[in-house]
């Protein structure tokens, strides 16, 4: 783009110059001639009065002889003439073969003007002539015409001497002009060279040093002028920068997650927690049907773009996993009366909703545990009370009953005082170093009796010394639930209890041949009261906190517990301490 401009630029300059100097030539000469000859008229037509005294008009052979003796004198052609036009005397021929002259352009002229001048072909001499005629006033009448011609060759010999060195003049101011104009034109390119390059650095971002133009003239202050808007286009984009900057730490810090979708259905920003919360590692570009497949959803998008107000609802959605979101939508307007998308923003209540279930199924878990005992407690003593105390053997029967059940609501009021205190914090940490092959040994000894009556062996698998910072009353405490729990959901076969020395980690372990536990139950473990067989648990005496108790003492310590199970197969409970 920019060559051909500067080709143009160019090729007008040339014209313009070529138009110039041939116009210039032309005109000067045309009027270097015109003046050539006014002069050489006025010159000839004063040595036209000067011969005047000496030319009488009487003797044809007295002239004749004079008009070749002022030949010399005037280097012209000299013809004297009389008033009837005839020839007297004429410096190049005879004035008797002559014809008369009173046809001649000049000599008309000078008969009314008193000079006149005309360039014709003279008819004797064959060539061009200028001729000058003056007339010679005597007795205040035309006495007759003294004519002084001089050849146009000689004329033009030197006309075309001047032109030529005008000509030379031309040329050469043509050549300077254009060396100039070269110059001048490479000089203007050179600055728009750096003008433009400057300007499309700008235009791509890359703000370098100041444009500098030495001598540029009306350049240099377009250079100041792009250096300035280069300074304050570079400070705006640094504001820019730092807006959005600020804008992009603001939405990454915005616990709740949040969506841009414009009004195509088109996802057009997600922060990190949208992109955490739906299982995308990008959302940007993609419809958010792709994203939220629920029915209620589309909806409130619909009714916002209609309505052009915010909504708010609960939705449920299924992938990448089950949860309970919190949307509230509002409409985004960048200019007035133009929608030009939805923002949503997602608050997830899953944990709530499952902290609310949690704590609906403690209550009727606590109620259920408490009522039991409470009320078969009430229903034996009644029944003592009504006479049933006379009855000496039913009687023992009833208040056996009676301290069974009294036991079994100590434990549960014990395990959820236990609970509630590791919980709250209340129970301090007693932290000495634990010798865990010894504790295996002190707990098998403590249930051998109680899987004795079921003819289950315990077994251990930890000969080695294992040395840990714990709580040994606590740890020992989980052993004891974890076998016990083996125990009670095993029927028959061998309870295996042992420590592991992997590459990255060391874990305790209590592996049983029971029942097993169903997938689906396992992340439910731990929580209050929660059973997968409840009544299996009531009859054998469990109150559902243990597990509950081992997971909060395992937390405490620092250390995870994972558990494995499949139905049919039994169940291994780890616990890692690093």
């Amino acid at each position: 783009m920019k060559r051909r401009f500067f080709k143009r630029t160019f090729l007008l300059y040339f014209i313009v110059l070529l138009g110039s100097a041939l116009f210039i030539e032309l005109y000067v000469t045309k009027v270097v001639e015109n003046n050539y000859l006014n002069e050489l008229r006025e010159r000839l037509s004063i040595q036209n009065e000067i011969l005047a005294e000496k030319v009488s008009f009487h003797s044809r052979t007295k002239e004749q002889k004079l008009s070749t003796e002022l030949k010399e004198i005037t280097h012209a052609r000299v013809t004297i003439i009389d008033a009837q036009g005839n020839v007297l005397g004429d410096s190049e021929g005879s004035a008797e073969s002559m014809d008369n002259h009173s046809d001649r352009p000049e000599i008309q002229e000078a008969g009314r003007k008193g000079t006149g001048w005309s360039l014709r072909k003279s008819r004797t001499q064959g060539y061009d002539l200028l001729y000058v005629a003056k007339s010679i006033y005597k007795d205040n009448s035309i006495a007759g015409f003294i004519r002084l011609a001089v050849p146009v060759d000689q004329i033009n010999k030197s006309i075309n001497i001047l032109k030529l060195e005008i000509s030379l003049v031309v040329i050469v101011l043509f050549l300077v002009s254009g060396i100039v104009m070269t110059w001048n034109t490479n000089r203007i390119r050179q600055y728009m060279d750096e003008i433009i390059e400057y300007s499309g650095a700008l235009a791509h971002g890359i703000f370098r040093q100041k444009l500098y133009l030495r001598d540029a003239g009306e350049f240099t202050e377009l250079a100041n002028n792009l250096n300035n808007m280069s300074a304050e286009l570079k400070d705006k984009i640094e504001r820019a920068r730092k807006e959005t900057s600020r804008l992009d730490v603001i939405l990454k810090s915005i616990p709740d997650s949040m969506l841009l979708i414009n009004t195509s259905g088109i996802i057009k920003l997600a922060n990190k927690a949208a992109l955490k919360l739906f299982g995308f590692p990008q959302l940007y570009g993609k419809p958010f049907l792709e994203v939220i497949r629920n029915p209620d959803f589309v909806s409130l998008i619909d009714g916002v773009i209609k309505s052009r107000s915010p909504l708010s609802a609960e939705i449920t959605i299924d992938v990448p996993e089950e949860k309970y979101l919190f949307v509230k939508l509002s409409p985004l307007a960048y200019t007035v009366g133009d929608l030009s998308g939805v923002i949503a923003i997602f608050t997830d209540l899953t944990h709530m909703r499952k902290l609310e279930q949690v704590r609906k199924d403690f209550v009727a878990n606590a109620s259920h545990e408490l009522k039991t005992p409470v009320t078969a407690i009430k229903g034996f003593a009644e029944t003592l009370l009504d006479g049933a105390i006379e009855d000496r053997e039913n009687a023992y029967k009833f208040l056996n009953t009676i301290k069974d059940q009294s036991d079994r609501l100590n434990r549960l009021v014990e395990d959820l005082l236990v609970l509630s205190n590791i919980e709250t914090g209340k129970e301090e940490m007693n932290l000495v170093s634990v010798d865990l092959s010894m504790l295996i040994d002190k707990v098998m000894n403590t249930m051998v009796v109680k899987a004795a009556e079921k003819n289950i062996m315990i077994k251990k698998s930890a000969d080695d010394i294992t040395t840990v910072h714990a709580d040994r009353d606590k740890v020992e405490q989980v052993l004891l639930n974890l076998v016990d729990n083996a125990i009670k959901f095993t029927d028959s076969g061998e309870i295996e209890i042992g420590i592991v020395h992997e590459d990255r980690a060391t874990y305790v372990y209590v592996k049983d041949a029971g029942i097993g536990i169903p997938e689906r139950y396992i992340p439910r473990l731990g929580e209050r009261f929660f059973r997968v067989d409840a009544s299996r648990s009531r009859e054998l005496g469990g109150t559902g906190l243990g597990l509950a108790i081992v997971k909060h003492i395992v937390k405490e310590h620092g250390w995870k517990m994972q558990i494995e199970s499949k139905p049919g197969r039994g169940t291994m409970v780890k616990i890692f301490l690093s």
